[in-house]
């Protein structure tokens, strides 16, 4: 399986065509020859003085797409018996991935619709940062290991739809027990099977966040993608302790894949 649709949300108010999660999306429909759908409405509505030309920015957005060749289709307009949120991730289900942003700002942020997707659309979901200007490439990835089912369907989802010729396993230790019977030569031996070139590598957190060290790692190794299991922990313990998913929503500096 390789990637053939691709879905993109941003807001009209926040969005930019030439970086951020616009951008990387239309470079990874291009290098997947995969088809493009642009979700985009103006999603602060509270902000007095806020105007906001949607179709515009829209038209834009396609423009930029077919300039290299990426087939797309928008929506712009959407029932309101639904919240946003809810069609947001109706649509997002019918495509093999979604890219979104995660800022924070607004009533209802992209961060938000970020974590509704993560656990409503059912399909991975690609977070990238508004700065970010770099395209997709095809090439290595960085897999967070933690030997949870969360992050074997990171690594799963990573494999199918990106077909990587290299992978980074990285073991962050220092925050939670890792109890595993696997030694990394039966790990690397799995990618090795499925013709992808693997090394795995265990870090210590020191004083940094998971989320962090992982981002920090996964720019050591030169990955061009980092992914990760969403929210793995009980719901209790991310009540209380937090979660790697919620403090890389916060500090995004990476495209990171996330899978629930």
């Amino acid at each position: 399986m390789t990637i053939k649709s691709v879905f993109l949300f941003t807001p009209a108010e926040l969005g930019q065509v030439d970086r951020g999660p616009a951008a990387y999306a239309i470079s990874v429909a291009k290098a997947h020859a995969a088809h493009l759908t642009i979700f985009t409405v103006a999603l602060d509505v509270t902000t007095p003085g806020l105007q906001t030309d949607v179709p515009s920015f829209a038209s834009a957005l396609k423009r930029a797409a077919e300039a290299i060749g990426v087939r797309c289709s928008l929506v712009i307009t959407h029932s309101h018996a639904l919240g946003v949120h809810e069609v947001i991730a109706e649509h997002a289900r019918l495509h093999d991935i979604s890219v979104v942003g995660c800022t924070g700002s607004g009533v209802f942020s992209e961060r938000q619709v970020a974590g509704y997707l993560l656990f409503e659309s059912g399909r991975p979901v690609i977070v990238v940062p508004e700065s970010h200007s770099a395209p997709y490439r095809a090439g290595a990835v960085a897999v967070a290991w933690d030997n949870t089912a969360a992050a074997a369907r990171a690594l799963g989802d990573t494999l199918a739809l990106f077909g990587p010729n290299r992978a980074h396993l990285l073991t962050i230790t220092g925050e939670k027990p890792l109890p595993t019977d696997l030694n990394t030569g039966r790990l690397v031996e799995a990618f090795e099977r499925r013709g992808v070139t693997a090394n795995h590598e265990v870090v210590s957190l020191g004083t940094r966040t998971i989320a962090t060290a992982l981002q920090d790692e996964a720019e050591r190794q030169g990955a061009t993608l980092l992914c990760m299991g969403a929210y793995g922990h009980s719901r209790l313990r991310r009540m209380v302790y937090g979660s790697a998913t919620a403090d890389l929503l916060r500090s995004n500096k990476v495209p990171t894949l996330l899978s629930h």
